[in-house]
């Protein structure tokens, strides 16, 4: 169980690409960070990855124009 809800999931998990792989091994990254690295701060780490997939996820669409 996380502490928090899933927040990584980019809005249609289902559709193939990078962000929702980004997001699937960020998901597993936190949990391995959570229980192996003393100095993990897991607010940094969603910030990190909220930020990014932003930034695929506005990719994706400028490819689509």
């Amino acid at each position: 169980m996380t502490d928090q809800p899933n927040l990584h999931q980019p809005p249609d998990a289902r559709q193939p690409g990078p962000a929702r792989d980004f997001a699937a091994f960020c998901e597993l990254d936190r949990e391995r960070r959570r229980n192996s690295d003393d100095g993990f701060d897991p607010n940094l780490f969603d910030e990190a990855v909220t930020l990014v997939l932003a930034r695929l996820e506005a990719r994706k669409a400028g490819e689509g124009r």
